[in-house]
């Protein structure tokens, strides 16, 4: 284990296949990190890492795929709901595609889950989990995105997709003293995320939530802030990123088995690519003086 070296994995809904890819590629060569920090959809796939469980996160790509259920906009018209929680968070976890949490409760790596507070719009992180149903119901929180999901009630709060109060959570792996960082990301070098569009909305539907409408009005500032700090570490030897090298043909709601199985091949192939690179990165001693991580506070 590089003891010294935390993982970080972005979210983008069903692009992270590409995630899935590298991650089945790390397990194959036994590349394990002390820390692993995730938010949205990269929190769902994190925990089949961190059980050591190959292939689980394909079979769950290829169960979410096939099952016409999973991603509804019928039931998004009928109870605001996108895709289907209950069937993804409970009955694919438990019973079609079983996470083994004795395996996760002994595993070396520590998992951390990046949330949101919709009410202090603070991100909220968890890292440990006395139950099976603990770690189901954060990852469901950390998944739940605004506007196409409801919000999940966690021990008196109300929580929601981390990666909207931090969609790069690398400042958990910071905090715990980690000197070096992989970042895998499900966008291609040079994106720049553009300001929504959807304003009207957000002041429509969360109107009571002043703190959550700022963050999602300024995500893409945050978000473009965060990876310009993540290059300058990059500069300086602390960040290895790992990141498609074209635009993913693929959307946040892709069904397409297909367009998922290439996006997994091309995540696997493009670890195996970067090997060589990734393990001088890993083994590197260079001491060079970091660049410290700035949190920006996002404008109102």
């Amino acid at each position: 284990m590089e003891h010294h070296t935390g993982l970080m994995l972005e979210g983008g809904g069903m692009r992270c296949a590409y995630t899935v890819g590298v991650l089945d590629f790390f397990m194959d060569k036994n590349i394990e990190f002390p820390y692993v920090a995730t938010a949205s959809a990269g929190a769902l796939i994190g925990s089949s890492y961190i059980t050591g469980q190959r292939d689980r996160n394909y079979k769950i790509l290829k169960e979410l795929g096939k099952n016409p259920e999973s991603i509804s906009f019928k039931r998004m018209f009928q109870k605001r709901e996108l895709f289907n929680m209950e069937y993804i968070f409970d009955k694919v976890p438990n019973k079609i595609v079983p996470l083994d949490f004795e395996a996760f409760t002994q595993a070396k790596s520590q998992f951390i889950i990046g949330t949101t507070d919709i009410n202090t719009g603070k991100p909220l992180y968890y890292d440990s989990f006395n139950e099976k149903e603990d770690l189901f119901t954060i990852i469901r929180a950390s998944c739940s995105l605004p506007v196409l999901s409801q919000s999940v009630h966690y021990e008196g709060l109300d929580l929601m997709d981390g990666g909207v109060s931090n969609p790069i959570p690398i400042q958990p792996l910071i905090d715990r003293g980690m000197k070096k960082h992989v970042v895998i990301l499900t966008r291609n070098k040079g994106y720049t995320k553009k300001a929504t569009k959807l304003n009207w909305l957000y002041k429509r539907l969360f109107k009571d939530k002043p703190e959550l409408r700022n963050l999602l009005q300024n995500r893409h500032i945050l978000y473009n802030q965060t990876m310009h700090q993540l290059r300058e570490m990059e500069k300086q030897n602390k960040v290895f990123i790992m990141q498609p090298e074209a635009p993913l043909a693929a959307s946040r709601i892709e069904k397409s088995h297909q367009k998922l199985e290439q996006l997994y091949i091309q995540g696997y192939q493009e670890a195996e690519k970067n090997a060589e690179a990734l393990q001088a990165f890993l083994s590197s001693a260079d001491e060079k003086k970091s660049v410290p991580y700035i949190e920006e506070n996002v404008p109102s």
